[in-house]
């Protein structure tokens, strides 16, 4: 069996704990930047302040709040304004993976600054121990990361590991591990192919590698690892009942994203639907679906796919946003702006909803109301945003004065 130390990394970078059995362990010592920081954490009723930004930068700019607060979640410092800048960052883009999988860490970090002032402060490592998630915790962690890896499974923070720095002639597990989170994807592969050729069976070092060769755009090899990791997973799951894996599922949602990167929306297209024979719930899936579909050519596939995806989803804005964008390119006019104006409604900080709904009311003949929502995308899209100038064309050949585009 592989190293416990590599063991015990992946279950930290996979938001799993560590359980201790104690009796009656003596209260943790909370510290400034631990679990109560976050007390409301993942409370729906509670909506965190919007964090100021340093002067000059651009705040309708998810990219902006989630690079500022970076070095937070590294650290474990000023968490709760950590949370707030994450939450804010998932508002202004809801599709972008980053800032909801970094999100997932604050309690990794919580929790651990606890263990850290638990035991400096009592010198007793037993109420150190007792420092743990709740099952609510826990489940919001996972929750978290599940839905980031949905927008894409991918994602990569370089942060699962802050402070791991492998030890003197380490295993190949553990050096591949430092170098993939270095961003070293090509020592990183040929560590752990070395790895699993001594521990074939270890899927986590399956799914570390086939993310070390996407991010090579080595498609095939990645694929590859996925298939093995995926018919690896049974076996797994039998033997180790308590340990929490990624599910078939996920490894065929994988293998689609990648063989869209390829280009090869047919291979991707059988992928999603492995994948749905797995778990039918996976609304991004169908999503992705209706995506290679579309790419095929084949819209009523395509349309069928993303009313499912809305249909399971219920409240999330990105998924009324692309079922509105093919009902438009469709021409079906007048689904396509209420499937926009509900994106709108379910996230009004979300830029791409005006723009699209704007462009609906264009075609529709409906010209105030896409001036309307021409301008309000300008005033909510940040700078960088590559739409700006199609929107600013837009209303200048409605009449409009030409606005500042940059």
């Amino acid at each position: 069996m592989i190293g416990k130390r590599f063991y015990h990394l992946c279950c930290i970078a996979l938001g799993l704990g560590l359980v201790v059995a104690s009796c009656k362990p003596p209260p943790p010592v909370h510290s400034t930047n631990g679990l109560t920081a976050l007390r409301t954490f993942g409370d729906s009723a509670t909506t965190p302040r919007r964090p100021r930004l340093r002067e000059g930068v651009d705040t309708n700019d998810a990219l902006a709040y989630y690079q500022a607060v970076m070095p937070l979640v590294k650290n474990g410092f000023e968490l709760s304004t950590a949370e707030a800048a994450l939450y804010w960052a998932s508002r202004l883009d809801p599709s972008w993976a980053d800032p909801v999988y970094a999100r997932s860490l604050l309690l990794l970090r919580a929790v651990r600054n606890d263990v850290l002032a638990t035991f400096f402060q009592t010198r007793s490592e037993r109420a150190a121990r007792s420092v743990a998630l709740t099952e609510r915790q826990m489940q919001l962690m996972d929750s978290l990361r599940r839905a980031a890896w949905a927008r894409n499974p991918f994602v990569f923070t370089g942060l699962d590991f802050p402070s791991f720095v492998p030890r003197r002639r380490a295993p190949p597990e553990e050096a591949g591990l430092y170098a993939f989170e270095n961003r070293q994807f090509a020592t990183a592969d040929s560590l752990f192919a070395v790895a699993l050729r001594k521990h074939p069976g270890e899927v986590g070092l399956r799914i570390y590698r086939a993310q070390a060769l996407f991010f090579l755009a080595r498609y095939d090899s990645a694929v590859t690892e996925l298939e093995i990791g995926r018919d690896s997973l049974h076996a797994v799951v039998q033997q180790h009942t308590a340990q929490i894996l990624p599910s078939t599922d996920m490894f065929e949602y994988a293998i689609g994203i990648a063989r869209v990167q390829q280009g090869d929306f047919r291979a991707a297209r059988a992928a999603y639907e492995r994948a749905l024979t797995e778990n039918l719930a996976f609304y991004w899936i169908h999503a992705r679906l209706g995506g290679a579909a579309l790419a095929l050519g084949d819209t009523a596939t395509a349309l069928s796919e993303l009313q499912t995806a809305v249909e399971i989803s219920g409240r999330d804005p990105v998924m009324h946003l692309f079922y509105g964008v093919v009902l438009h390119s469709a021409r079906r006019l007048p689904e396509a702006e209420e499937q926009l104006r509900l994106a709108v409604e379910l996230d009004s900080d979300y830029a791409e909803p005006y723009y699209r709904l704007g462009a609906v009311y264009q075609a529709e003949g409906k010209i105030q109301q896409a001036i309307a929502q021409y301008h309000t995308f300008l005033a909510r899209a940040p700078k960088r945003d590559q739409d700006r100038a199609a929107v600013a064309s837009a209303l200048v050949a409605l009449g409009e004065a030409p606005p500042d585009s940059r």
